[in-house]
């Protein structure tokens, strides 16, 4: 039987919306129950020079002062909060999510925040917690094998993790071994496989509201402003070859930096949001033009694959201000790439 056809795959979700909490609650319930689980966890938690009490047990759905609520929280013997754990399927990161639950540990000695998250959003939800982070701290990233990501908080006794679900649950499978036990993780097991691969979400009554159609246009309309009412005025875009184009994967427009040679598009692309990215808009680079894509990750702190650079949305603010903030995203791109910004 394959694990994704679990009875507990198939039933959640029919259950409840919730399938994020119906997860950690099962995580949860395996770990306090199975010592051998429980040692799993820290022997992951533990890796390299992370070495944070062991944890003893953990709660789940633990709401804060501020109203924050990580998904589970992981105490030492003396009852010391050391682990907050963050568990994901494709729902996105809210804003400051990282950094927030970062200021839940007041006591002194170390500490970890922990996500966990299908192994193909492991790149794209890396980038977006450590974005966050890095706002209000430095982070030195540590080598990681694959499905696995970690750092530490420079100056301070925390670390960061970022597990896949099939890492996390093969390394509590290997210890739990084939028993009562190993029959819960492989129902936990079918439902986050589910998640990772089911094609088709149930549809339900919000997204069908005109707000999110409205949403929709208005990205587009965003891209056609950028193009159109900053870039090309402003002189350091030329559209002379194409302009606006529909693709498969969403709604942009064709362009140069002005004396760069090579198209580019910058629009709404679906399906590189819908496969992890947490912003509609990109940026995709003509395979001819000779561009440092390191360079532009580390001035957007962004991952780039395929020649796509995702270009993020300002949140909380007015449409002007959304507007300049993404043409300050493309106006530095523009610079690495040698463009005469005649505006400036």
């Amino acid at each position: 039987m394959a694990d994704d056809s679990t009875l507990m795959a198939y039933l959640v979700p029919r259950l409840t919306r919730q399938v994020e909490n119906a997860a950690t609650d099962a995580l949860g319930y395996i770990l306090n129950k199975s010592p051998e689980a429980m040692q799993a966890l820290n022997n992951l938690l533990q890796q390299g020079d992370f070495g944070i009490e062991p944890i003893a047990r953990v709660e789940t759905q633990v709401t804060y002062e501020d109203r924050s609520r990580p998904d589970m929280a992981g105490y030492d013997k003396n009852n010391v909060k050391r682990l907050l754990v963050e568990a994901k399927f494709w729902a996105a990161l809210s804003e400051d999510q990282a950094s927030g639950y970062s200021l839940q540990f007041d006591q002194p000695g170390r500490a970890l925040l922990l996500f966990v998250a299908p192994e193909t959003r492991i790149p794209t939800l890396w980038a977006s917690i450590t974005r966050q982070m890095e706002k209000q701290s430095r982070l030195e990233v540590i080598g990681s094998p694959p499905g696995l990501k970690r750092a530490e908080v420079i100056g301070t006794e925390l670390h960061l993790m970022l597990v896949s679900w099939v890492r996390l649950l093969d390394s509590i499978a290997a210890l739990a071994g084939d028993n009562a036990v190993g029959n819960d993780i492989q129902q936990l097991r079918g439902l986050t496989q589910k998640q990772d691969t089911q094609a088709f979400l149930p549809v339900h009554s919000e997204e069908l509201s005109p707000y999110l159609g409205r949403r929709i246009v208005w990205y587009s309309q965003l891209a056609d402003h950028v193009v159109g009412s900053r870039g090309v005025p402003e002189g350091w875009m030329d559209i002379h070859r194409r302009q606006a184009t529909s693709q498969r994967y969403g709604y942009g427009r064709y362009f140069r930096f002005t004396g760069v040679e090579g198209d580019l598009w910058f629009g709404v692309n679906h399906e590189r949001w819908a496969t992890g990215g947490d912003t509609p808009l990109w940026l995709r680079v003509a395979d001819e033009t000779q561009v440092n894509f390191d360079e532009i990750g580390k001035e957007l702190n962004v991952r780039i694959e395929d020649r796509w650079i995702p270009i993020h949305l300002k949140l909380g603010v007015e449409y002007l201000e959304v507007l300049d903030d993404v043409v300050s995203q493309l106006k530095a791109i523009a610079k690495i790439v040698g463009a005469r910004l005649i505006s400036e």
